[in-house]
């Protein structure tokens, strides 16, 4: 077995052992939030540290990364830093989002309090309000400054990504490699739709911001090795191993050793290690990818941006609706039968020019959510999963966004 095998096969045994028993499926969210002053200046690096360790809890255990205290991990979730000092929860898993829901709520509100005692406001959007990306710092890790240094020309939105932006990340089960292939071809072919539906770039760069899913367009600028859609997705025999076999063919940029970062620009993760691949290697080479749907030992879907409650916990019931209910999943799977790789690229790139008036896989935008909410609605375990979906349902029927609901609600005040 070559080297290259071995690689792929460690990969694949570590997807293998994701796949969940049987039982209801979850959802796990993460949310990252941008930081100012009152005056718009940005937080610091030790502005945000103090917020951190004002939230922590005494059983919390930190997390160290190069030396520094880069955040903590809680019973329920985990808070650290991203490149810019954007500071992001990761909460556990739940199989009702009323958990999460909940755990936000409770959050936010000491998240506020900490950051008020700093002098600091909590920005529910997706770029930052106040300030250009070259404007920002990088907090001092090895991993974001090898990053930042390849991306500069790898596309031209990467300063932009990693310093000035803010997302909302959901994760899904999957019960078995056919069970990954069916979601996760399903999820790529909605990031366009939830990427649309969750829209809350009010500003960019600064300044009032027009255009629609703004931070999508960030991302299809980046860098194509790692970023947008899989290449083989929609390949017959994608899966486990595909999947393997295409991220070790990439740039890696950055390796892991033990404590150690080490540069490796355009080296790509089959040249770097050898055959005995960790779990620690496998977990450090999928987070250097950026695909808008993601395999770990769950899937992640990275489309959505940063929002306020409850238009958070409503994307949370719409993205566990879709994927844990066989009759909603099964219905996307049919009516999508046949969606190509450009299929998808195209809906993306639609959705940034045209919002709810582009065309996506052959239909309005505006009438393909009226769908996908009217299915979710219709799947949703009880009336009360039904409700929560309410605010992003009522956003789709108006054909708004949040952006532009912001900058509505600035030119009247």
């Amino acid at each position: 077995m070559t080297r290259l095998q071995q690689q792929i096969q460690a990969m694949t045994d570590y997807f293998q052992r994701g796949c969940k028993g049987d039982g209801p499926g979850t959802v796990g969210v993460e949310v990252e939030h941008l930081l100012t002053t009152g005056d718009g200046t940005p937080a610091t690096f030790e502005q945000v540290q103090a917020v951190m360790h004002a939230l922590q809890q005494p059983d919390d255990k930190d997390i160290i990364i190069d030396g520094l205290y880069m955040g903590y991990a809680a019973p329920q979730y985990a808070l650290s830093l991203e490149p810019a000092c954007q500071i992001e929860i990761s909460m556990m898993p739940a199989t009702d989002v009323g958990d999460i829901q909940r755990l936000y709520r409770d959050f936010s509100a000491r998240f506020a309090a900490a950051a008020g005692a700093q002098g600091l406001r909590v920005w529910h959007v997706a770029c930052h309000p106040t300030r250009r990306a070259d404007d920002l710092p990088l907090i001092p890790k090895e991993r974001y400054r090898e990053m930042d240094r390849y991306f500069q020309t790898s596309g031209s939105h990467g300063r932009q990504m990693m310093r000035a932006t803010a997302s909302t990340q959901a994760s899904i089960d999957y019960f078995s490699e056919e069970d990954f292939v069916r979601k996760y071809r399903a999820a790529c072919i909605l990031a366009p739709l939830f990427a649309l539906l969750t829209d809350n770039a009010p500003y960019y760069e600064g300044k009032t911001n027009t255009r629609p899913s703004i931070r999508t367009r960030i991302w299809q600028d980046v860098d194509p090795d790692r970023c947008g859609v899989v290449p083989c997705l929609m390949e017959p025999d994608f899966g486990f191993a595909a999947y393997a076999k295409h991220l070790l063919g990439q740039p890696l940029i950055v390796a892991k050793h033990g404590d150690r970062t080490e540069a490796v620009g355009r080296r790509t993760a089959a040249e770097v290690y050898d055959g005995s691949l960790t779990d620690a290697d496998i977990e450090h080479i999928l987070s250097m990818f950026f695909y808008d749907v993601r395999l770990k030992h769950y899937i992640e879907i990275r489309s959505a941006d940063c929002m306020p409650e409850p238009y958070l916990s409503a994307y949370a019931q719409l993205v566990l609706t879709l994927f844990s209910c066989p009759k909603a999943l099964a219905a996307v799977t049919e009516r999508y039968a046949g969606t190509t790789v450009e299929d998808i690229r195209a809906a993306g790139e639609a959705v940034c020019r045209a919002g709810y008036d582009a065309r996506v896989y052959g239909h309005s935008a505006a009438g393909e959510l009226d769908w996908l909410m009217e299915t979710a609605t219709a799947c949703a375990a009880g009336e009360r999963e039904a409700q929560r979906l309410r605010p992003l349902a009522e956003l789709a029927a108006a054909r708004t966004t949040l952006r532009e609901r912001n900058n509505h609600d600035r030119t009247t005040v």
